[in-house]
């Protein structure tokens, strides 16, 4: 690690000086050398597309957005199936690039990419539709936590109403119910709140094979008539995760794949993989169920709505802000009469993953 950090040359240090500068971006006093770290490795492995990827993340937070610009495109150049520069270039645009300069900046992306700026473009403007959509729930949440405060004053006024008419048998069963009709709704709107509130992921390298099996043993104690299957391809690579995070939404896809079979005799299979030409890690939740009606599928992911008598609507929406908490993205496919299967996405970090056992090795 010292050779890498001042200078100088051993082998493989291409990789290690990828993992070392994700080391150093973790703090902001040693971002700037981070930066250097990675430009290091890309002079030795230019064709690295996670690698400009993550040195314009650094750069980006470092307020370089120019520099930050070029990295995230020059990695969807080398290597267009890699989700997170998307994504990365996306907020930039949203965050840096007022609306009347967009149409500037998709004009430079159709002449420096050719023949593939349409598939590029729709990406992008996809990424920023969803940014757009996040936006709100946060401006939602933001102002939904001060109407949180003001029904919580509320009900503790009720409250202290009700014990002044403590003995007065009209008045206490008026009040008695108001309060208890109050008590439901803010426990209402404060689900609703959680599952629009962004989520905070503290990543470590984890194995998802093993966070897979936890879920589907826990799961197993609700199963019921449902007969729960596990699939795992080989050697699938450890991925960056929050584990209590990645738990909480696959436990929320696994029930809901219980729900949708309404206590039925039916499946549930879980399926983990990975595609490393997208550079991602995937895990599916299917059962076999009556499916989800066509003008049903755009709203799942909307907190509160549910189409079942037993479900309150916030379990899908938690694990999609979770999705992306981890850069990655939770999508449904289903057919009426033949069930649903939801898919959740989670980068690679190749330059970490590999990478692990030679930074042991240096100490």
């Amino acid at each position: 690690m010292h050779a890498c950090a001042t200078g100088q040359a051993y082998a493989g240090e291409d990789r290690v000086c990828f993992a070392l500068g994700n080391l150093y971006a973790e703090e902001l006093q040693t971002r700037a050398q981070a930066i250097r770290i990675y430009r290091r490795g890309l002079a030795l492995n230019p064709l690295s597309a996670p690698g400009h990827d993550s040195l314009g993340l650094l750069l980006r937070e470092s307020g370089q957005v120019l520099g930050a610009l070029g990295e995230f495109k020059v990695a969807i150049q080398l290597d267009p199936a890699l989700a997170s520069p998307y994504l990365h270039l996306a907020r930039l645009f949203f965050q840096h690039v007022e609306a009347e300069e967009l149409s500037q900046e998709y004009a430079h992306i159709t002449e420096e990419f050719g023949p593939r700026a349409a598939q590029v473009l729709a990406r992008l403007s996809m990424e920023l539709m969803e940014l757009s959509r996040e936006q709100t729930y946060e401006g939602l949440y933001s102002k939904g936590h001060q109407l949180k405060n003001l029904m919580g004053l509320m009900g503790s006024r009720l409250r202290g109403l009700l014990r002044q008419v403590k003995g007065t048998p009209a008045w206490e069963t008026e009040l008695g119910e108001l309060a208890a009709e109050q008590e439901r709704l803010y426990g209402e709107w404060v689900k609703y709140l959680g599952a629009m509130k962004p989520e905070q992921a503290w990543l470590v390298l984890l194995d998802p094979a093993q966070v897979v099996r936890r879920v589907l043993a826990a799961v197993g104690i609700q199963a019921g008539l449902v007969q729960l299957h596990l699939r795992i391809q080989d050697e699938v690579p450890p991925v960056e995760a929050d584990e209590r995070l990645l738990r909480e939404a696959l436990l929320n896809l696994c029930l809901n794949a219980l729900e949708a079979l309404a206590g039925r005799p039916g499946n549930v299979t879980v399926g983990l993989g990975c595609n490393l030409d997208q550079g991602l890690v995937f895990i599916e939740v299917e059962d076999d169920g009556a499916g989800i009606p066509p003008e049903h599928l755009g709203h799942v992911f909307d907190p509160g709505f549910s189409t079942k008598e037993q479900g309150n609507g916030y379990g899908l929406s938690i694990a999609r802000r979770i999705a992306h908490a981890h850069h990655g993205e939770l999508r449904v496919k289903s057919r009426m009469g033949h069930g649903t299967v939801f898919r959740l996405d989670l980068p690679i970090n190749f330059e970490v993953t590999p990478s692990i056992t030679q930074l042991q090795a240096l100490g």
